[in-house]
């Protein structure tokens, strides 16, 4: 294979890509709730915004996990697969994605345009390891031309994308309730105070055993106007 001047196989390994200790998103996600102002509901708007980029620097700093986007080969190939958050690259020998957010964007905000905080970014990752059993691992943050992102690893999931109905049926037999406003679907739980979204055919891998499984799923616990949205919404009767 080809090695790039630090002598990185294109594919490398798990160890040559300097994947943080275990317990590395929950470290940054409560070095962020310290230093980044407003929690990650949905709430935090674009004043925060930088704070929660700074901060989230700061603690890779810290952390020596800084990297650049020549660390990495792949980061010189076409992506293998991308969408809102990621631009993706897929290593087979380890059997998991790479993925990097772009640069200095976190995926969609909730209630408001333009991108998600790094907190936000780095809470919904949690969220989804804890409640659909993923094992998202954090890699690197990538200084790209002075622009942050983020690289994760994540598991492949072999199988087929989920039907609509299948979907469904899934989140209504984990006890969450459809809501939907302005055609948009979301999905809230309301003893866990969990919402989530994107959880469309392309998010929602169908495995060979019949298991549906999440990839890449908008996950917040929210509060404030967004709780207040989701709780009136769950008073309303159900759709038809």
């Amino acid at each position: 294979m080809e090695q790039d001047d630090h002598g990185q196989e294109d594919h490398p390994t798990q160890d040559s890509c300097g994947i943080a200790a275990a317990g590395a998103l929950e470290s940054a996600e409560s070095h962020l709730a310290r230093c980044a102002g407003p929690g990650p509901s949905g709430d935090g708007g674009c004043e925060t915004f930088s704070a929660s980029i700074s901060a989230l620097l700061d603690w890779g700093i810290e952390r020596k996990l800084i990297r650049v986007e020549s660390d990495f080969p792949f980061f010189q190939r076409a992506p293998d697969g991308y969408g809102d958050e990621h631009q993706a690259w897929f290593h087979e020998p380890l059997n998991r994605w790479f993925k990097a957010t772009y640069p200095n964007r976190f995926g969609l905000a909730w209630g408001r345009d333009g991108s998600a905080t790094a907190r936000e970014y780095i809470s919904r990752l949690i969220l989804q390891n804890f409640y659909f059993g993923d094992d998202i691992e954090l890699v690197a943050l990538v200084n790209s031309n002075e622009k942050l992102r983020v690289l994760i690893s994540q598991p492949h999931i072999a199988g087929r994308a989920a039907t609509y109905e299948e979907i469904q049926g899934w989140f209504c037999q984990l006890g969450f309730r459809r809501l939907e406003i302005d055609g948009c679907i979301a999905w809230y739980h309301k003893t866990e105070n969990l919402l989530v979204a994107d959880a469309h055919e392309g998010n929602v891998i169908r495995t060979t055993s019949g298991d549906l499984v999440p990839i890449d799923l908008n996950i917040i616990r929210p509060a404030g106007r967004i709780l207040e949205w989701a709780l009136a919404l769950c008073e309303s009767p159900p759709a038809e």
